[in-house]
């Protein structure tokens, strides 16, 4: 039963729970302090960890507990300066999952055996999707230091093989509109706590045991999308064809006399244009969404759609980046495989034709830029080619007679926060 040692225990193991409450309370009024709201990526991560409390059965002394644990994390937090609705959004977000973290740490501490199981369900996958994004962002900026020149001008006119610039077009589009251009933006930053909600609601209420296929896809895509930015290091249009990007840019007739050759770019900016990460986790996690209801598949269709717009209209991937992630998510889908007991031939098969395809678009970047523009109708057909294959692969990676899907969970009720620990 939830918080039972409050009621149960003896003097000396409420003095020792007592204590170990004010150590932890302590430690996480320290890592609010410390918390940078520069970058709403991490702020994001740790807000998603209210999602997982959620999925807690919570009585209303809890929740009331929980939402002034989270004010008072109001006094400690150091907000940025710069006033970005963004930063100070996700900043104010963040209150509510250091709450939950605080929260869920008094749950365990003060609960029987039973729902401390039940806790810690929740609050691994909660904690490691939180140390998963502050890795990301370190482990990515890596490559900054290995390639003081990137290969911007290849993506560029790879880009420009389909007959026009996809992200000049995406950047204008949302240049163009208020509400595009907010949109964009929260999807943008947002996918850190998008990842946290269908993680959380993958996690059955009852189970006893967290599950980890989903941080698994995660950091699989991080692995993998990181060795293959060496193979063609680049940053985004946004970064090298400023100030012309995004309304100037050089026609189609144009690209046949470019000369190619790496450029050098700020240390500063990233390396990982190519393949998308972002685009390769959107789409896993659409691909996982299976058992979590109609509307959460339909919000995420359409924040897939918002992501191809945003990565390409904020200047930071090319449309080539968002087709190789494509295959690199069949990768990390087959080799994973979340619910399902598929054979471990039939998935080598398909992780091999995904690795097959990816290196085959990074290649012909680097390679085969001549080939591209003899007519637009290439690229084209190749990213039609490239779509087919994936998606007939994916359907006979799941489609084994002897896969047994198991359920992930029950189709996901709407989080309530007066929902009593008795119902």
């Amino acid at each position: 039963m939830a918080w039972e040692n409050w009621k149960s225990s003896d003097l000396a193991h409420k003095l020792l729970w007592i204590f170990c409450s004010a150590l932890w309370l302590g430690f996480c009024l320290i890592a609010g302090r410390a918390l940078d709201l520069s970058v709403p990526y991490l702020p994001l991560a740790i807000a998603g960890a209210s999602i997982f409390y959620l999925r807690n059965r919570l009585g209303l002394s809890e929740q009331i507990a929980g939402v002034v644990v989270s004010g008072c994390f109001a006094l400690v937090v150091r907000f940025p300066h710069d006033h970005q609705w963004i930063n100070v959004a996700s900043g104010i977000l963040a209150l509510a999952g250091l709450g939950a973290f605080s929260m869920m740490g008094l749950r365990w501490l003060w609960s029987g055996s039973r729902e401390r199981h039940r806790t810690y369900t929740l609050f691994a996958p909660s904690a490691a999707l939180v140390f998963f994004v502050l890795s990301a962002q370190r482990a990515l900026s890596l490559a900054n230091l290995l390639y003081p020149k990137t290969y911007d001008l290849y993506l560029y006119v790879m880009d420009g093989s389909f007959g026009f610039q996809p992200s000049f077009l995406a950047a204008r589009a949302m240049a163009a509109s208020s509400i595009l251009r907010i949109a964009g933006a929260i999807t943008y930053v947002s996918l850190p706590f998008v990842m946290a909600l269908v993680y959380a609601l993958r996690q059955p209420r009852e189970a006893e045991r967290p599950s980890w296929d989903m941080i698994t896809l995660f950091l699989l895509a991080g692995l993998g999308g990181w060795a293959l930015y060496n193979i063609v290091p680049a940053t985004g249009p946004g970064y090298v064809f400023r100030p012309d990007f995004p309304l100037h840019s050089l026609p189609y007739r144009s690209l046949h006399r470019l000369v190619l050759e790496q450029i050098p770019v700020n240390p500063q900016i990233p390396r990982n244009a190519i393949p998308s990460l972002h685009m390769a986790w959107v789409v896993l996690l659409l691909w996982n969404a299976k058992g979590l209801g109609r509307s959460l598949k339909v919000f995420l269709a359409l924040y897939a759609g918002l992501t191809v717009l945003s990565t390409m209209g904020t200047g930071e991937h090319y449309f080539v980046d968002l087709v190789a992630a494509l295959p690199l998510a069949l990768i990390v889908q087959s080799v994973v495989s979340p619910g399902t007991n598929t054979a471990i031939a039939r998935r080598a098969a398909s992780a091999a034709c995904g690795l097959g395809l990816t290196l085959f678009w990074l290649i012909v970047v680097r390679f085969a830029l001549k080939a591209m523009l003899l007519t637009p109708l290439l690229p084209w057909a190749l990213v039609a080619g490239t779509a087919v294959a994936i998606w007939k692969t994916k359907n006979w990676l799941e489609a084994e007679p002897s896969a047994t899907a198991q359920p992930v969970s029950p189709e996901p009720k709407p989080l309530v926060f007066g929902a009593s620990a008795g119902r």
